[in-house]
């Protein structure tokens, strides 16, 4: 049990500090003298927070770091490497433990908006479709229309133990 507590503590730490980097690297666009970001973006590592996704309707709000081992899936949701990093240049793949953080999940429509916030501005999406997988089945992370986003988390929800499938969520970038 104090394990288990001890895992919620470093995950909690750990999605405060990204929040709090968020906050202070998100420029804001509407207050005048405010710039644009700079184009150039250093290189990405394991362990860097990227931004936050959020589901309004389901109150489900996660900071994304880069890579989707275990011990980035402990403390927050993974951007799925080899997979896009920009929304609008391929399809941004994004995993998380359907025991914490995707557990709302289950509950997903089709036209549910989802948000994403990186320091180079805010992403809207809307899901298209959901769908139940393979682990091995990969294809579902390639770029095609009405995949700008991919969620992927373990399925059945309520399983207990290593889940036999996986639970997708596609959905598409939204023009403001």
């Amino acid at each position: 049990m104090g394990l288990y507590w001890w895992d919620v503590h470093e995950a909690t730490q750990a999605q405060q500090r990204a929040k709090a980097w968020l906050n202070r690297a998100a420029i804001p666009r509407n207050l005048p003298g405010a710039q644009s970001p700079v184009p150039y973006q250093p290189p990405v590592r394991r362990g860097d927070a990227l931004g936050e996704l959020e589901i309004p309707r389901l109150h489900l709000s996660v900071m994304v770091f880069e890579g989707d081992d275990t011990g980035i899936l402990k403390i927050g949701a993974g951007h799925i490497p080899g997979t896009s990093l920009s929304p609008g240049k391929g399809n941004v793949g994004i995993a998380a433990h359907r025991d914490t953080f995707f557990r709302p999940l289950g509950a997903i429509h089709t036209n549910d908006v989802i948000a994403w916030r990186t320091p180079a501005g805010n992403v809207r999406f809307a899901v298209t479709r959901t769908e139940i997988v393979r682990p091995s089945d990969i294809s579902v992370l390639s770029q095609a229309p009405g995949r700008d986003l991919t969620l992927v988390t373990c399925y059945p929800f309520s399983y207990i133990g290593h889940a036999p499938k996986r639970f997708i969520v596609y959905a598409q970038r939204l023009r403001d």
